[in-house]
């Protein structure tokens, strides 16, 4: 199984869509730990207070979850890419790569915008494609496998269902 994931990861890892890099940079770092508190606020700003309030605990608590499944896990990151990229991205991160923090942000945030969000079924979904985006940067810029990934949006998805399914009266 790691050796399909890993195949299939450097398929991507040797893209190189040049200019369209930065436009790809931005969903991999709207979850990111520098850019999340933006995002947070900018949700907040949009959908209120509480809503911000949830995607904090949220997040807080999926941090809780992948932080020491990384040092558990231990699983390296991708070597560096062969393939140069207009933004340095995989320069920015140091720690294990399973799973993927960014990734299982991304998954809470559209679980939450998705179950509690302004919208309704199947207006929602319009949300839906922030997380395979975000999962496509993070193995295209070289910082995760897709396995890794898909275990974040798992566990992010997970935690953001609870708390959206929790606090639905509330938001």
């Amino acid at each position: 199984m790691r050796a399909l994931d890993q195949r299939l990861s450097r398929t991507v890892h040797d893209w190189k869509l040049g200019p369209l890099d930065y436009a790809l940079a931005v969903p991999g770092m709207l979850f990111g730990s520098y850019v999340m508190p933006v995002t947070v606020l900018a949700l907040g700003v949009w959908l209120g207070w509480k809503f911000a309030l949830v995607c904090v605990i949220a997040s807080l608590s999926t941090l809780a979850v992948t932080n020491p499944l990384k040092h558990w896990v231990g699983r390296a990151r991708p070597e560096p890419l062969s393939v140069p990229r207009a933004l340095k991205l995989r320069k920015l991160v140091n720690n294990p790569a399973f799973p993927s923090g960014d990734s299982a942000q991304a998954g809470c945030i559209v679980a939450l915008l998705m179950l509690a969000g302004p919208l309704s079924w199947p207006q929602s979904a319009v949300f839906l494609p922030l997380a395979p985006l975000c999962m496509l940067s993070r193995v295209y810029f070289g910082a995760h496998w897709w396995g890794d990934t898909v275990a974040g949006v798992a566990i992010g998805a997970f935690v953001g269902a609870a708390y959206g399914f929790w606090f639905r009266a509330l938001l």
